[in-house]
């Protein structure tokens, strides 16, 4: 047995040596060093960003599903006798979801919005459905961008003064060019399920 062992055949450690009341404690942390602050800054930083995040995932989720229970309402109008019932309810659900977007939109003020892309755009696109999907039963013609981003169009008030925030979605850069798709209608329909969203305010 090595010299260096214990009665047990364990190795003690170099500590061990020393009584409990001796032992060599690790110096105190100076919280108040540029680095420690620098640091819990970050982490501020860092817990806010997370916050946002989750809120931002949670108000995705709550657009998605009401978008989807108005599609499916939608979907009543083959066998409902009162259609023109229907879409006023189906609109009612749509201004809710715009509510939705437009707590989206306050929640992006100011921030780098690609940091939060995969948060809200299941449920924007989901929007967007739902909204295609009632005017084309409503017109039998395919909902164009402009008139998407005309219905995102909030006013509100501060200190008495009008603000409108306009909500504006846009297609990716990278969508397909309209020659490789043989119907316009159908390219312009692909391009708005495909979301960039930004947030601008005027009086």
């Amino acid at each position: 047995m090595s010299s260096k062992e214990g009665s047990g055949g364990f190795r003690k450690r170099k500590h061990d040596n020393f009584p409990h009341n001796q032992r060599r404690e690790g110096k105190d942390v100076n919280s108040s060093s540029p680095v420690m602050l620098a640091f819990k800054s970050f982490q501020q930083e860092l817990d806010a960003r997370h916050d946002k995040y989750e809120r931002l995932v949670k108000l995705s989720r709550d657009i998605t599903v009401e978008s989807k229970r108005t599609i499916f309402l939608l979907h009543r109008i083959t066998s409902a006798p009162y259609m023109e019932e229907i879409l006023t309810e189906a609109e009612i659900k749509l201004d809710g979801v715009r509510q939705k977007i437009l707590q989206v939109a306050q929640e992006l003020s100011g921030e780098d919005m690609h940091q939060f892309h995969r948060a809200i755009t299941t449920g924007l696109q989901e929007y967007v459905e739902a909204v295609s999907f009632q005017h084309f039963i409503k017109t039998r013609s395919l909902i164009s961008m402009d008139e998407i981003n005309k219905q995102l169009i909030f006013s509100t008030e501060d200190n008495g003064k009008e603000n409108k925030t306009h909500v504006v979605c846009r297609p990716e850069a990278s969508a397909p060019p309209a020659s490789s798709v043989e119907n316009a209608e159908s390219q312009a329909l692909l391009q708005n399920q495909n979301l960039h969203f930004t947030r601008s305010q005027g009086d």
